[in-house]
């Protein structure tokens, strides 16, 4: 399986830890396709939520009509999985949603001290 930055699939979160986001959940790829293609077969995805909460860094989604709700990303919950968790290919975001996540997780990862 050959995942892109940018798709957006149905991904198999479970087994979790703590707070971290369980079940089956919509996943933006964030990964460059360079790494993706990599023969580690993973991606870095953020996961999505249909509940707007107002946080900063949950940033909203724009695709290309595949979503059949609002979804929004939260940045907080990147992480890497093995492609073996991912099921559907559903849509694409758009290029300014990526760039809004990417933008999000350099706050996160190399915040400006």
């Amino acid at each position: 399986m050959m995942v892109a930055r940018g798709q957006v699939w149905s991904v198999t979160l479970d087994p979790t830890a703590g707070n971290e986001q369980r079940g089956t959940h919509l996943c933006v790829v964030v990964s460059a396709d360079r790494f993706n293609s990599l023969p580690i077969r993973q991606a870095i995805i953020v996961p999505l939520t249909s509940r707007e909460r107002g946080f900063p860094h949950h940033i909203p989604v724009a695709d290309d009509g595949g979503l059949n709700r609002p979804g929004w990303a939260m940045c907080e919950a990147v992480r890497a999985v093995s492609v073996e968790r991912f099921g559907q290919l559903i849509s694409t975001v758009g290029r300014d949603t990526l760039n809004a996540i990417a933008q999000q997780l350099v706050l996160w990862v190399c915040p400006r001290e």
